[in-house]
């Protein structure tokens, strides 16, 4: 059984206890002023809006509306709980966290709730039954006693959620220092690395014109010879400046993507006879296995420039056998999986992640293997997919694969599932529609949540900035269209952990890939819980008791994948 967290509601109530012992029973109290509640908080705001100050937190008409709903259900939660159990601390903990991310200091909150209590007073005193004077100081001492109860745990609530956002931002800051430094390092090791392969070509180039120059080739074909090799030379150095400028404009987030459906499987069978002649040529076998055209929603031209690095690099590493392309569906069905097998010099396991990175070593490969790879993960990643090395190792051939969204998923609007006054609400943001319209469902129906779905990265956020929010489930892939920087789950992660008002609040990923395609991005992502949607379909109710423990508990809840 997992113990309390320290700032959990049970935990405030043992800590009051102390001081104040038990909390009063509030029932007969309750059944005088449970019919008094509208009036109360109707005097209540207007107390409140004589004050100016009170604008700077209220600040429109629609927001006082909401306010005036939110104490309406306060109250009579706070009347009605059980003295022996933890709603009450949980009421406390919920108002602070409300007034927190509201920015309403304490002092302020105090005050609010001396002015309610008062008012309460006041109607109990007016309301209590003429036949039963003898009762109405017991009520008005266990009222005064129950409001004493809870503003001890409302200045327990501050004290806990403010150290917890400084714990939690200055972890962010570590974090983000973190990424720097390791983003520093990358800059520096890829100019290293790019001087080397600048320079290799420009020495030999340079030695060649110094030759001529010298006339060291005497015959018309040792010049020809050498002038071939400048060519070539020349030649390797353009294409090197294209591939670096090609980087750059993918880093930047610059270079426009036509994202329209499309046959995968069709697409892959013309690319595989631009290469049979190649592969031919050099002794080997390149098949398409058969199978279902799956349809992607991608660029079609970037889809080509992928596979066809990718068949490329299988013909410069392999001696015998030769390739095989399969297209195939991933679990859950929200993205295709296009994979090249080779029989080639394999790759040691340790290096897989790294070869796509700019300028990596392989396994064999007898030098660098330039920027084919690192732009082909750019790539994948801008049109909403993934993309892995895998290999038993050395001489064991290897698999390079990448995925895809599949096409007819992709609706935008947003959409709210469950009950208007139920007690959690849930952010899901998630681009697949069809994804997004079930879970939000399955949650609504199975963990009584209202849910506030959206399909984009900006609706999420205006949601965010508005709303408060018990738990938010992301998806890891959202495609950029047009020339925008990439904006997928990680990024809206790290914008909403920037945010006070969901700084503390639960963040799970959610993804069609299993963990082995997102290992590395996982590690340094400011997330609480991962869930694949390939074991959501194979376990939705555990998912489900998941999404329960976590509303109920307001802690981080083990995820299952």
């Amino acid at each position: 059984m997992t113990a309390p967290g320290p700032h959990s509601p049970s935990r405030l109530l043992t800590e009051a206890r102390p001081f104040l012992g038990e909390p009063p029973e509030l029932s007969d109290v309750a059944a005088v002023l449970i019919e008094a509640i509208p009036p109360v908080v109707g005097e209540f705001y207007a107390s409140i809006l004589r004050s100016t100050a009170a604008w700077d937190f209220i600040r429109s008409q629609e927001r006082l509306q909401r306010l005036h709903g939110s104490l309406q259900e306060w109250l009579e939660a706070f009347l009605t709980s059980p003295p022996d159990g933890s709603l009450r601390a949980g009421l406390a903990l919920r108002m602070a966290n409300r007034h927190i991310r509201e920015g309403i200091p304490l002092d302020l909150t105090l005050l609010a709730h001396a002015n309610l209590g008062n008012l309460l007073t006041q109607q109990l005193v007016r309301r209590w039954p003429a036949g039963r004077p003898e009762g109405l100081a017991g009520a008005l001492d266990r009222l005064q006693r129950a409001l004493s109860f809870d503003s001890v745990l409302l200045v327990s609530a501050y004290h806990g959620l403010a150290m917890a956002r400084e714990s939690a931002a200055s972890d962010r800051t570590a974090q983000l220092n973190q990424h720097l430094q390791q983003a520093l390092r990358s800059q520096e090791m890829l100019l290293r690395a790019t001087s080397h392969e600048l320079r290799t070509p420009l020495t030999g180039l340079l030695g060649l014109l110094n030759l001529l120059q010298r006339g060291v080739y005497r015959s018309p074909e040792e010049r020809s010879s050498a002038e071939s090799d400048m060519q070539q030379a020349v030649r390797h150095l353009l294409a090197l400046v294209d591939d670096l400028l090609h980087l750059a404009q993918l880093e930047l987030g610059k270079g426009r993507l036509e994202l329209r459906e499309f046959g995968a499987r069709s697409a892959a069978e013309a690319i595989a006879r631009r290469f049979e002649t190649r592969y031919r040529e050099a002794g080997l076998s390149l098949v398409v296995r058969p199978g279902a055209d799956l349809q992607v929603s991608a660029d079609q031209d970037r889809y080509e420039q992928v596979l066809s690095n990718l068949l490329q690099n299988a013909l410069q590493h392999t001696r015998q056998g030769g390739a095989t392309i399969e297209v195939e569906p991933l679990p859950g069905g929200s993205h295709a999986l296009t994979r090249v097998r080779d029989s080639g010099a394999g790759i040691e396991p340790e290096l897989a992640e790294r070869l796509f990175e700019p300028f990596s070593q392989g396994a064999g490969s007898g030098g660098s293997l330039g920027l084919g790879l690192a732009i082909c993960r750019r790539l994948v990643l801008r049109m909403g997919g993934r993309i892995r090395a895998l290999s038993a190792g050395a001489g064991c051939g290897a698999s390079f694969e990448f995925t895809l969204p599949a096409a007819g998923r992709r609706r935008r609007r947003t959409g709210t599932f469950g009950r208007a006054d139920a007690r959690h609400r849930i952010l899901l943001v998630d681009d697949d529609a069809v994804w997004r319209e079930d879970l939000g469902r399955w949650l609504a129906e199975g963990c009584g949540a209202r849910v506030d779905a959206a399909g984009e990265v900006e609706a999420a956020l205006a949601s965010a900035r508005t709303e408060i929010y018990h738990l938010l489930l992301v998806d890891v892939a959202m495609p950029t269209e047009g020339g925008e920087r990439m904006q997928d789950g990680f990024s809206l992660l790290e914008a909403l952990a920037s945010q006070p008002a969901t700084l503390l609040v639960p963040k799970w990923l959610l993804s069609g890939h299993d963990r082995g395609f997102l290992e590395t991005e996982l590690r340094h992502a400011w997330h609480d819980a991962f869930w694949s949607k390939g074991d959501i379909l194979a376990d939705r109710s555990a998912f489900l008791e998941a999404v329960r423990r976590q509303l109920e508990s307001g802690r981080p809840v083990p995820a299952g994948s």
